[in-house]
């Protein structure tokens, strides 16, 4: 059997291969989404905790268990059994997490023991509170700077300890010198510590130490050793101490596809520890992967709901390609039928040609997969790649349980339509030929007209939820899928639609000139009309191409443009910077805390020291740059009342204009139109929309608004705009309930020079717009040390958002979509061109022998691509821009934000078309290229011997 199947597969080979085609998309699109998820995970996870560790300068990797301790009291011994258990938890703790420790280190220390000198020394206290510790290793961890390392023994009751520069210089301390501690032995009498040595670290940046040892005060280290023998031990359990146990994982070997196991297990102990009596616990990490969860599941939800449509093309890719290779052997199964074979039978020859079919998918998938994920990672915009650092790509249990299930799919598909033909005898199959052509079962049962109806009825559904939908985004979770598959039904939808106008149309021309038709469009147009159930596989696929190309262009457009708008619109310009202003507020507090100091200060005023604005005017790679006072405390007096925590902007009108970023569709005229008008009165102002709504005020009106010292300034309405760089006119707070709210802010713009004039040089934020790159401040502010109080970077921030799993996901998986479903329309295209020359050769020798000309046959293959193909072409650019119009709005909401300034709106791109139309129209032109070697091939003497034969 596996003879006949093998010879059956070469019999057929390009139908055979078209299925490949599909096996190996559809396998290499699952097998690609886990690994993408798993990789992008991965670098996101390591990511973040590397930010931590620079944003925090903590060690992300650390866990801390303290407040362990036995004390004098009724529970001494169990107190004490809970700390060895506490120790042996934190080691199987670390053993379970499956995360290599670079460092397990217990510290065990007595607090606020009380020391005295044993030497009197004039100028310094006698008795001190001092810190007894000890860690384990310390000794490899630390270098003595002065004297010597302590020692692990006592010397009668006194042993040595060490301390840092600071407690010996702050405790006024002497090398060699002995205190007498309130800390006593089994006997009474008091220990004593002698000061051995000084020490440091023995390296500046070690994460062994969880506290700075430099930062120490009053610590003094002993033996560790020694430290258990005189204090932790059984027989000393009136002593009490504590202990703590630092746990420094490497936080570079956790993995992202371990998290919420990670957090499950840190969950069971914590909680144990808790009832242990345990609770000032840390694990530094726990946040960040409670974050990473939540985006992991982000991810996950929008790969597959981006993945669903390019699934479900390829099925019934894979579907209709088996259909009509079954239709092509109908006549071969109905032999087979008559002759004895039973059905299961034929069933069995299909399913073993659907297995090696999917064998090789599955073979071939794996490695595209892989490119496929390449091609994720370093995808910037819809069909737009930039060279970014590869992606630590993964072929683990996931990937190839996605792979099996695509491939288990894929057989199901190719043998479905089997099990109908299969019941076909040589009888029943003759009788059908002889009938004639029915309607398709998807036109009769009306599916175009309902698909449109379910997805217009969906896309009306989520118009009256959007505001639900944004605010459950807010909430962290991810979009509705139905949402994308309403967009999907609506392209599939007209598609078959326009299938099912598409013979009127045909007709009608026909119709029209039917008395002046030439013999070869004559000829064209009859045969378009008799086989249009054959052009509906090409048709449907050449528009959902075509649809979907624009429809993921604009997706991917519009989602990335508003991203970048946003944060353009947030920042206000390329560079915000504010550097650190010196100021006299110590002096007013020392003056404040003099005796009869109350007074005098109300004869001083905070004063600020300006730093010098000139080096920004002559640095280079500036374009403009101006000076923008902000402050968002301000109180503005309306009647009635005062309206608190208003916005003021001071700003120079030309200079301002000339370097802020704004959208000019964001304000009904150009907003330059608002600067010139306040520029010709210095107590011009302009004001947010949202308060004329509110206060009723009006062009022309007298506002005043006061400073937090209470000075007051009086300006003048010219204008109110809805927006302005970096303004938001609302606040989405989230309650205590877990919902957002949206709270109004106010905004007033007045002229820098009155606001400086009346109240004085306060810090101002330097704004800047770059020539090109943004490199050269910091390398100004590397040289010359500037520390700024404010920085923010557009470029760097754009840079970071194109760096983001999500959209960098999606606009990989809208490429890939649009380019797998461009693969399969080529391959569509080719299969019903070849097929369709190859079985009219015998047609054109009869034409020719009737005396049509080559050129005639070649007039009625152009009439029939230009029907076919350019109908089909046009109908796809149709739908394509009326699903986008349709249905884009609402997809943005999945990637709203509780920080959304501006609206979001649609944006195309004449370049995004320009790449679309070249990529379909070279794929059309190859295609056309191999049909016309096709051709040529054609021998006619030789098809009309055939046919007399």
């Amino acid at each position: 059997m596996l003879n006949f199947v093998f010879r059956k597969i070469e019999s057929k080979k390009w139908m055979v291969i078209s299925l490949l085609v599909g096996n190996l998309l559809m396998i290499a699109i699952a097998a690609a989404s886990p690994m993408y998820s798993q990789a992008v995970l991965q670098r996101t996870l390591t990511r973040s905790l590397s930010n931590y560790y620079v944003e925090h300068s903590a060690y992300p990797g650390l866990m801390i268990v303290r407040g362990a301790y036995a004390a004098a009291g009724g529970r001494k011994e169990a107190d004490f059994e809970k700390i060895g258990q506490a120790a042996r938890m934190v080691e199987e703790l670390t053993a379970e997490l499956d995360v290599p420790a670079v460092f397990m280190v217990t510290q065990y220390y007595k607090g606020n023991v009380k020391a005295a000198h044993e030497v009197a020394v004039d100028g310094r206290k006698n008795e001190l509170t001092l810190r007894i510790a000890a860690f384990t290793d310390q000794k490899e961890h630390l270098s003595i700077v002065n004297g010597d390392m302590c020692a692990g023994e006592l010397d009668g009751n006194t042993f040595d300890v060490m301390v840092n520069e600071r407690t010996f210089v702050d405790q006024n301390l002497m090398l060699g010198e002995v205190l007498d501690l309130s800390l006593k032995d089994a006997s009474g009498e008091p220990y004593r510590i002698r000061i051995a040595g000084i020490f440091e670290n023995r390296e500046p940046q070690d994460i062994y130490w969880v506290a700075e040892p430099t930062a120490w005060r009053d610590v003094c280290l002993m033996d560790e050793g020694l430290f258990r023998e005189l204090f932790a031990n059984e027989e000393r359990l009136d002593m009490g101490f504590n202990a703590e146990w630092y746990a420094s994982l490497d936080y570079l070997a956790m993995r992202g596809d371990q998290v919420e196991r990670y957090l499950g297990v840190l969950e069971r102990y914590l909680k144990a520890f808790e009832e242990m009596g345990y609770k000032s616990n840390a694990v530094y990490f726990k946040s960040t992967m409670e974050n990473f969860v939540l985006q992991a599941q982000k991810l996950n939800a929008t790969i597959l709901i981006l993945q669903m449509p390019i699934f479900v093309l390829l099925a019934a890719f894979i579907f209709m390609v088996s259909r009509q290779m079954l239709e092509m052997e109908q006549n071969e199964i109905a032999v087979y039928k008559s002759r004895g074979a039973d059905k299961g039978q034929i069933v069995l020859v299909y399913l073993l040609q659907s297995l090696i079919i999917s064998v090789l998918g599955l073979a071939g998938g794996i490695p595209l997969g892989v490119l496929m994920c390449r091609l994720l990672g370093a995808s910037n915009s819809f069909l737009e790649f930039v060279k970014r650092a590869a992606l630590p790509v993964e072929i683990g249990a996931k990937v190839w349980m996605a792979a099996g299930a695509a491939a288990a799919f894929s057989i199901c598909t190719m043998v479905l339509p089997v099990i109908r033909f299969a019941n076909v005898n040589i009888v029943a199959h003759k009788r059908g030929k002889n009938r004639k052509s029915r309607n398709p079962w998807w036109q009769k049962g009306f599916l175009d007209v309902i698909l449109l109806g379910v997805s217009l009825y969906g896309l009306y559904q989520y118009y009256e939820q959007k505001e639900y939908l944004a605010q459950k985004v807010l909430e962290g979770a991810s979009l509705d899928p139905l949402l994308y598959f309403c967009s999907s039904l609506f392209m599939v939808g007209a598609g078959l639609f326009v299938l099912r106008i598409f013979p009127l149309l045909v007709r009608l021309i026909f119709l029209i000139g039917k008395m002046w038709w030439p013999t070869s469009l004559y000829a064209s147009f009859l045969r378009i009309i008799r086989t249009k159930s054959n052009q509906g596989f090409l048709m449907v696929f050449l528009i959902l191409t075509l649809s979907m190309g624009i429809f993921n262009a604009q997706a991917a457009r519009t989602i990335n443009a508003n991203a970048e708008e946003r944060i353009r619109y947030a920042d206000g310009a390329d560079l915000v910077l504010q550097e650190v202003w010196k100021d006299n507020s110590a002096m007013l507090n020392n003056m404040a805390g003099a005796p009869g100091g109350g007074a005098g200060q109300t004869q001083a005023e905070l004063t600020y020291e300006e730093p010098d604005f000139g080096k920004y005017q002559t640095m280079e790679g500036i374009e403009s740059l101006t000076k923008v006072f902000i402050d968002k405390k301000v109180n503005v007096s309306v009647e009635g009342g005062k309206v608190s925590n208003a916005m003021l902007m001071g700003i120079h009108t030309r200079e301002f204009g000339e370097t802020a970023w704004f959208k000019e569709s964001l304000l009904s005229v150009h907003w330059y139109e608002y600067l010139n008008a306040i520029s010709q009165n210095a107590r011009a102002i302009l004001v947010s929309s949202n308060f004329r709504q509110k206060y009723g005020y009006e062009v022309g009106d007298v506002l005043t608004y006061i400073n937090g010292s209470g000075d007051a300034m009086r300006g003048i309405i010219y204008g109110f705009v809805d927006y302005w760089p970096c303004y938001s006119p609302v606040t989405r707070v989230k309650g205590s309930d877990g919902l957002y709210t949206e709270k109004d802010n106010f905004l007033i713009v007045a002229h820098l020079s009155q606001l400086q004039s009346s109240w004085g040089v306060s810090p101002y934020q330097v704004w800047i717009k770059a020539e090109d790159s943004s490199q050269f401040i910091y390398d100004y502010a590397e040289e010359s040390g500037t520390q700024y109080a404010l920085f923010q970077d557009a470029a760097a921030e754009l840079i970071e958002l194109k760096n983001d799993p999500i959209f960098q996901g999606t606009n990989g998986i809208l490429t890939i979509g649009f380019i797998c479903v461009l693969l399969l329309c080529i391959t569509g295209f080719l299969i019903y061109w070849i097929l369709s020359i190859q079985s009219r050769t015998l047609q054109f020798g009869i034409f020719r022998a009737m005396g049509m000309s080559m050129g005639e046959i070649l007039t009625m293959l152009v009439n029939e691509q230009l029907f076919i193909t350019g109908v089909s072409i046009a109908a796809g650019i149709l739908v394509g821009i009326l699903t986008s119009r349709l249905f884009i709005p609402l997809i943005q909401i999945a990637y709203t934000s509780a920080d959304q300034m501006i609206p979001l709106e649609i944006v195309s791109a004449r370049g995004d078309y320009v790449r679309l139309f070249v990529i379909i129209g070279l794929a059309i032109l190859i295609c056309m290229f191999i049909l016309g070697w096709l051709i040529s091939k054609i021998k006619i003497s030789q098809a009309l011997k055939l046919g007399e034969d």
